[in-house]
Order: structure tokens, then sequence, then C-alpha cells
């Protein structure tokens, strides 16, 4: 008999449940801001979450820090390169979201995506047109600030009787164009300066020939 009634009152609840009809007032709301807004909230509690409306993505707090909530209908990495062609901000666009860090790879003397050929000039050659090496790079955000580190190690196509080097906490990509004697022939430096809805601003501060860049970008 007890059972009859547990039974009764179970189909009842369930009933209720399937014929309830949901409306503006029911649906559940999140605490909104731009990005910006909610990471600069530390003392917030952990676990809390929040909605991001400059970039559409909702952000849970781990007690430190702001994250993104996964989503997996959306790419989360971006491959793609642009060319550093003069000194000056630039901005580059066409990302599937907002990056939230990035890495950055440049070889000296490849200025173009398309190259299978030597430097073009004659052999021996001491000036910056001869000089190798590799830029490796990152850019990161918290949402409030931007920390960045570049290093280079390079030679020269004359002879290698010392190497070209260069690190900065300042900058993301880096280049020291060295000579024989890894004395200074010329720098190309570039810094992050924005992370943009689909895209990234770097400001090229110091200029002395092209150079492609790859780069790996994370939402």
């Amino acid at each position: 008999m007890k059972f009859l009634y547990y039974f009764k009152v179970l189909t009842l609840l369930i009933g209720s449940t399937i014929y309830a009809q949901i409306d503006a007032n029911s649906v559940m709301g999140l605490p909104t801001g731009t990005l910006a807004e909610i990471s600069a909230i530390t003392e917030a509690q952990q676990g809390s979450i929040a909605f991001a409306t400059d970039t559409n993505k909702i952000y849970k707090f781990d007690g430190s820090s702001w994250n993104e909530v996964a989503n997996g209908n959306t790419p989360s990495v971006y491959f793609g390169f642009f060319t550093i062609s003069s000194m000056g901000p630039q901005t580059i666009t066409g990302l599937p979201f907002q990056p939230s860090q990035i890495s950055f790879v440049a070889h000296a003397n490849v200025e173009s995506s398309t190259l299978n050929a030597d430097n073009g000039i004659r052999n021996n050659e001491r000036g910056l047109a001869n000089s190798f090496g590799t830029s490796n790079g990152f850019a990161r955000t918290d949402g409030v600030t931007i920390t960045q580190q570049t290093i280079y190690v390079g030679g020269h196509g004359n002879s290698i009787n010392d190497i070209s080097r260069y690190a900065s906490s300042s900058h993301c990509i880096g280049l020291r164009y060295g000579n024989q004697n890894g004395d200074n022939l010329g720098l190309t430096t570039a810094s992050l300066i924005a992370f943009n809805l689909g895209g990234f601003t770097i400001n090229v501060d110091n200029f002395s020939d092209s150079v492609v860049v790859l780069f790996q970008a994370y939402d």
C-alpha cells in the first residue's frame, strides 16, 4: 500500500515537471561586464562565474584569476603568419577568437612566405643580408597586464668568429643581425600592445629588415 502511495506521488511530481513552462522570469542570468572589468575583481569567491559582454564568453574564478569556460564549438588554437615591413603599430586580424597568449618565431633574412633561393648577394658578403638566426618569443595576458619575452641567437654567412645574441622582456619579437664577429648590424624588434577581438596589435620600435613571423595563438 505504501509503495502504491509513493508511486502516485512520484508520478504526480514527474507530470508537474513535464508540463511546467519556462519563461523569461524563470531563466537564470549571470553577472555581466567587460573582460577587463571582470578580471579586475580579485576577491571573488572561488567558483564564481561571469559573462564578458565584449568576448561573448563565460569566465570562472579559480581563486586568483578568471579563466574562460571551455567551449567545444569554437577553435581554441590558431596558426598564422604576418610580415613586418616597417616601423610602427601593426594589427593582425582574422583569428576566430580573442587570444590570451601567443608564441612567435622569426628567422633573419626570410622576408617572404614563398622563397626558395640564397640571399641574392655575393659569396662571403659581410653585411646584414648575410646574417642568420632565429627569434623565439611569446606574449600572454591575464586580462589586465601583458607579459612578454623574446630571445635570439644567430651567426653570419661570411664566417663565425662569434655569435649574435639578444633577449628582451619588453618585446615578443627580436632579431639582432650580427656580422662574423657577432657585432650588431641592426635590430628588428616588436612588442605586443593589445589583444583584440579576432586578433592582436604589435608595435615595431626597431626596424632594419623585413621579416616573416609565424605565430600560434591560443584562446
